[in-house]
């Protein structure tokens, strides 16, 4: 990565995190994901009641531990009482979970306190997500937990799911056959995306551990819970969904600092998406080309759909693909021709077989009629016992790094190709090689599939290709020893006074600020000046070598190139006050001046 880029990313981390502290506090998040006691805060009997659903579902995933319930009325649900305060109830509960509207929370949040409480799951919205005017709710409730002690997760989220500990307390209802136990856990901002993760996730027979429905993020973000999942010794892989990216330096350094593959969907990019999450989660969004930068260099994989997410969890389960080497098994020459045509743009190099072993291959074949190239078309074999130890054979071939095999069966081979699928997860595994199976069978044969194996199938061989580069780049990237740091000097006081004096007036750093703290980081910019009045041109134009740009500096401008506020290759003092006079104009009430750049 070129110096210059390597310093404006050292400077943008440092930016993120510049005002954000880590939380602090003795509380150990275990006891929030394995709680020995619950109270629901919200209950009634209704069946429309949202709080009574989150009591069902831990009923339905078999929580052990002690449940209490908390409503505006008296009652009983499911044979257990509803308390109408949290008075009568003794210390020593782990987590309480609050459903009920916003303005009621801060006297149940203090109830809370009282019981020493040390976990609070807030799920009711209409915080800042909602209105400017409902921030200092925000602001009130972390006082309080502040106050008393405790921690939040929240508020306007749909709260934590740990199935193997049957505390799962989201507010719909949710199966436990439908929660297949695996090694993925999930941090998401959106409650609505939490479901979809687990839906996905459910239906392509990938199995979760852990899933947190962040929301507002008011007290512990993805930062916090990455921690844990990192400790956590049931997460295999991590998966998080982001509105917004606040603690970016130190999202890094965590991710650098684990094994474990972290896999980024970060929504919420483009102009038009950017007022809707704000209202949804109160999220704000990250200049995009940083972010993906950003996540690239700390080794952090990044997906933009529910797909490709749950394609590489797949691969990610598989052993690693260490290179470039494939080989493509498939029982369509149609397929296979497709498959290898899509290798190549991911990287893939087809290696190529022995002589000796397709001579041996051909001599199973029936019709004689294909040659068993790479791809190996299989087209003419129907003994499904003799495609696993062609199978096998490939794998033993020292230098091929992973194989793609294409599948497709009906009817009486229903049978037999689930016993290829069974070898097929035993073999990749033995031979510690990555095997991304594509099947192509009606959805009937498919759901029998992934629930009878737990083993990875792709629906198209783009998907699986693509998949395979995903392993293949991480396992790179996770051998690859990491450089030292590059040293250069930084004026730290005058980039600390520049900064400090931004955020006390409550704004990003202005143009001239921000081209000072690139160049006190060492890194080259553009000759250029902040000219106000036409009168100064001229002497503005000495200083700086023709040809210049002129560009409006407006706040009422956002898109200045939208509005033709950016005139290039001015290349006399006429042409620049022509140019001057006609950006004036654009914003005369307003504008702040004009930036005039080589």
């Amino acid at each position: 990565m070129p110096e210059p880029f390597s310093k404006a990313l050292f400077l943008v981390e440092n930016w993120l995190s510049a005002h954000y502290d880590v939380p602090e506090g003795e509380t150990t998040v275990d006891r929030l994901f394995y709680p020995r006691s619950v109270v629901v805060i919200g209950v009634s009997e209704s069946r429309d009641n949202l709080a009574r659903i989150i009591y069902e579902n831990l009923i339905e995933f078999q929580f052990q531990g002690e449940i209490f319930l908390v409503g505006r009325k008296e009652g009983t649900l499911h044979g257990r009482k509803v308390f109408t305060s949290l008075e009568p109830l003794n210390e020593g509960i782990d987590v309480a979970v609050i459903l009920t509207p916003a303005p009621t929370v801060l006297g149940f949040l203090e109830a809370c306190g009282k019981k020493k409480i040390p976990w609070v799951i807030i799920e009711s919205g209409g915080f800042r997500e909602y209105s400017d005017e409902a921030l200092q709710l925000e602001t009130e409730i972390l006082r309080i937990a502040k106050t008393r002690g405790f921690r939040i997760v929240g508020p306007n989220c749909i709260g934590v799911f740990n199935s193997e500990h049957g505390f799962v307390v989201p507010f719909a209802s949710l199966k436990r056959s439908m929660a297949a136990h695996g090694g993925v856990s999930i941090l998401t901002q959106s409650g609505g995306v939490s479901f979809s993760f687990y839906r996905f996730l459910s239906t392509t027979n990938v199995g979760i551990a852990k899933m947190v429905s962040m929301g507002n993020k008011l007290d512990l973000d993805e930062i916090d819970y990455l921690r844990y999942l990192i400790q956590d010794p049931r997460t295999e892989v991590i998966g998080l969904y982001l509105e917004s990216l606040e603690r970016g330096k130190e999202l890094m350094e965590v991710a650098r600092s684990t094994p474990k593959p972290i896999i980024v969907h970060k929504a919420n990019t483009g102009e038009g998406s950017r007022e809707i999450a704000k209202l949804h989660t109160a999220a704000l969004a990250n200049d995009d080309q940083v972010v993906d930068a950003a996540l690239k260099q700390a080794g952090i994989i990044r997906t933009r759909n529910f797909r490709s997410f749950a394609n590489i969890v797949k691969v990610l389960s598989l052993p690693p693909m260490k290179g470039n080497n494939l080989v493509v098994i498939s029982r369509s020459g149609g397929m296979a021709i497709v498959a290898a045509d899509s290798a190549g743009s991911y990287g893939f190099r087809l290696f190529p077989l022995a002589q000796t072993f397709q001579d041996q291959i051909h001599s199973f074949f029936r019709a004689k009629v294909i040659r068993p190239t790479n791809p190996v078309d299989l087209g003419d074999l129907f003994d499904f016992d003799l495609y696993t130890r062609i199978l096998e054979y490939v794998l033993k071939i020292e230098g091929v790094d992973g194989i793609l095999f294409q599948h497709g069966a009906s009817g009486e081979e229903r049978e037999p190709s689930r016993r290829l699928v069974q070898a097929m997860k035993d073999l990749c595994h033995k031979y510690g090689k990555p095997v991304a199976f594509c099947y192509f069978t009606d959805d009937e044969e498919l759901g029998v599939i992934k629930k009878a194996v737990n083993f990875p199938v792709f629906m198209e061989p783009d998907d699986a290709l693509s998949a395979l580069a995903v392993s293949r780049d991480h396992y790179r990237k996770k051998n690859t020893p990491r450089e030292d740091p590059i040293a250069f000097s930084v004026h730290r006081d005058r980039v600390r006074r520049l900064l400090q004096k931004a955020i006390q007036e409550g704004r990003d750093p202005v143009l001239p600020e921000a081209l000072a703290v690139l160049k006190a980081y060492g890194i080259r910019v553009a000759p250029s000046s902040i000219v106000q009045r036409q009168d100064d041109l001229k002497s503005a134009l000495q200083k700086i070598r023709k040809p210049i740009a002129l560009k409006v500096i407006s706040p009422a401008v956002s898109h200045k190139s939208d509005v033709g506020g950016v005139a290039l290759n001015l290349r006399s003092f006429t042409e620049a006050r022509k140019t001057f006079k006609v950006l004036e104009g654009l914003d005369p009430e307003s504008s702040s001046g004009f930036w005039l750049k080589r």
